[in-house]
């Protein structure tokens, strides 16, 4: 359901599957704000949304030709940016705290010298009840485990263990934790 000034930019053939539950687009908007939450997807784009997800007010879900996107359920906050170019998962009761970059590709290709892409995009898979902190970048090939909590300012470029908290550039986990809502 978008909300007041919510944008969805769905080129033809591209698909939003939205299966039990809700998805909100440019929720949370602050009174008299005319700020905007955006959804873009290119053609052939499937974004899958399986439970209750909310987009707050400046917020992006990019779904490049082909890619897809799929959410079992999340809170993804204010000005957290999603883009694919291949495959992002993102599991059930996921926290997406303020300005965090999930991204599947660089966007921009690098060559070697006979001309062959050496950074291609990789799907990033992001478990069950994970919370990721404040202003944190989650890279191409990435896979975090369920329960984990991504400390804020964090690079995640890797593999992240369920039920740790990971910190640093890059993160690695650091001790486990348990976490609730």
């Amino acid at each position: 359901m978008p909300y007041k000034h919510a944008s969805l930019d769905i080129e033809k053939g591209a698909k939003i599957i939205l299966h039990d539950g809700y998805f909100r687009v440019n929720y949370y908007l602050p009174k008299h704000s005319k700020a905007e939450a955006y959804v873009r997807m290119s053609k052939g784009a499937r974004l899958e949304i399986l439970g209750d997800t909310s987009l707050c007010y400046k917020a992006t879900i990019e779904i490049k030709k082909d890619a897809t996107v799929t959410i079992g359920s999340a809170y993804i906050n204010t000005g957290a940016v999603i883009l694919a170019a291949k495959e992002i998962n993102i599991g059930k009761e996921v926290l997406i705290s303020r300005e965090v970059f999930i991204y599947d590709s660089d966007h921009h290709p690098l060559l070697d010298d006979n001309g062959n892409q050496t950074n291609p995009p990789r799907p990033v898979t992001i478990g069950d009840h994970v919370w990721i902190g404040l202003k944190c970048t989650v890279i191409r090939g990435s896979k975090i485990g369920d329960g984990a909590v991504i400390s804020a300012g964090s690079l995640v470029a890797g593999k992240i263990r369920s039920g740790t908290m990971a910190v640093g550039s890059p993160a690695r986990s650091a001790l486990e934790v348990k976490w609730k809502a």
